[in-house]
């Protein structure tokens, strides 16, 4: 059951990115790339997710680890080092060296094999894998959320947050700013995703607008690790 959530989880946020790839989503998106075993791709979108987001810090970790799946250990470590500088963490920095140190051990380990080695720990050794799930999806939690609709409980009703465009209730910039007035920052985001299904032409403006919020989200949640 647990699998059939996460597989539809990443599902839906693999199609939002691919409806609006300029959104800071991309993050998440490459790591879900990684876990599926497609490296090169996930490498190609957080390169240039970061062009556009350069302080989002969780981009760098997840590409730190995109790039120690691919045996550059030095490229990987330096990404970390960025990420970890811009929330000012060292205990980040010590996390993602002793996870990049495990990566390329378990990589160089394995002589003539077929698959990359991710994918081969991934199937032997699960509690390494959740190990790094929980640590990642800490950095992300606040981000997917906020463009997931999903219920995981059977038959209980989505809460109100999630139906603020059903009814009369129409998306609308002053909607969003309304939600910032309050503090309300995920559903803001929220409401700046249909704007951008009502007006194609202000994509960028409005992923202008959820950046800014995701970067106040992660302020203030500090990025929590541990």
């Amino acid at each position: 059951m647990e699998q059939n959530v996460n597989d539809f989880t990443a599902g839906k946020i693999k199609l939002i990115y691919e409806f609006n790839n300029g959104s800071p989503l991309f993050a998440r998106v490459a790591s879900i790339l990684i876990e599926e075993g497609n490296i090169p791709e996930a490498v190609s979108i957080l390169g240039k997710g970061i062009s556009n987001y350069p302080d989002y810090p969780a981009a760098y970790f997840v590409y730190a680890l995109a790039e120690a799946y691919s045996g550059n250990e030095k490229s990987a470590k330096d990404f970390v080092k960025k990420g970890a500088a811009l929330i000012n963490s060292t205990e980040s920095e010590e996390f993602y060296f002793k996870k990049i140190n495990s990566i390329i051990s378990e990589r160089n380990s394995l002589n003539n094999a077929k698959r990359p080695s991710f994918i081969e720990t991934k199937e032997e050794k699960p509690g390494t894998q959740n190990d790094f799930e929980l640590h990642l999806e800490s950095l992300a939690e606040t981000l997917s959320n906020a463009k997931i609709n999903y219920n995981p409980v059977e038959n209980q009703p989505v809460p109100e947050k999630f139906e603020e465009f059903k009814g009369e209730k129409i998306a609308s910039e002053t909607l969003a700013n309304i939600y910032i007035s309050q503090s309300k920052y995920v559903e803001a985001i929220s409401v700046y995703k249909e704007l951008v299904k009502k007006n194609p032409d202000r994509a960028d403006q409005y992923a202008a607008k959820v950046a800014e919020l995701q970067n106040i989200i992660d302020e203030e949640s500090g990025i929590q690790l541990f």
